[in-house]
């Protein structure tokens, strides 16, 4: 559906960097491998979701699989890509030995055509409503200034909290960059929140809009300079709760 670019890498959504160690304090939560898509002419999106539910899968197939939608994002993305794909895992050993095992067998079955992968630690900072099969999805990057990603990730969670006190309840995750992607990059992390639909999600950016200021209050020592948010819808195609 649209002209592969040389954006592999430049283009993924999670593509930042922060050392390992760095998050260890963190409760940890999945392995998520990302791969940038485009589908291949003459079929929608909305086909290629439903052929993907009806795939049988394996003990091999990753615990969950989502294909995100790109709706409010850099015009460079959307000029490139048709969605996003996101495959999660327990453990980098379960990633590896599973994708070894399957190889691409799934994807060779559907009309869509991949661009090298990278992976990200995402760590759950608050657990907001329950997901629907399709769901409203913010994500931004964030550049630290001062404290650590330790101090970033508790601070995160008052300002998750503050707004679930007010009304929001929407899941929260920090994500921090794992395998694969650019060597070098200036984010640090990046936070994403999903909500049961894109009402629930935009009504959190009026939120702010109108007045709210859920950071207010919060003592941390951390510090970030964060982007613009891009909006997604998240087609769920298979979950397991372990």
């Amino acid at each position: 559906m649209r002209k592969k670019g040389f954006l592999t890498t430049l283009l993924v959504l999670f593509s930042f960097y922060a050392v390992l160690g760095q998050a260890q304090e963190f409760n940890p939560g999945s392995v998520v491998r990302i791969s940038n898509c485009t589908i291949d002419d003459g079929y929608t999106l909305e086909e290629v979701v439903d052929r993907a539910r009806e795939l049988s899968v394996d003990d091999n197939a990753p615990d969950g699989i989502y294909f995100r939608q790109p709706i409010y994002t850099s015009a460079e993305y959307q000029e490139n890509w048709d969605f996003q794909l996101a495959l999660y895992y327990p453990s980098y050993v379960e990633m590896a030995s599973r994708r070894i095992a399957s190889g691409n067998t799934a994807r060779g079955r559907l009309p869509i055509t991949c661009g090298n992968a990278t992976t990200i630690n995402s760590y759950p900072v608050h657990q907001g409503e329950t997901f629907p099969e399709q769901t409203g999805m913010l994500t931004r990057f964030c550049q630290l200034t001062s404290g650590s990603l330790n101090s970033a990730f508790n601070r995160i969670g008052t300002i998750s909290q503050n707004y679930a006190d007010a009304g929001s309840n929407l899941s929260v995750q920090m994500n921090v960059r794992g395998l694969g992607g650019q060597l070098e990059s200036p984010n640090d992390f990046s936070i994403q929140i999903v909500g049961s639909s894109v009402e629930t999600v935009m009504e959190r950016l009026d939120m702010r809009r109108n007045g709210f200021r859920a950071e207010l209050g919060n003592s941390s020592s951390s510090g970030a300079s964060c982007g613009r948010w891009s909006l997604w819808v998240t087609n769920r195609i298979r979950q397991i709760n372990n």
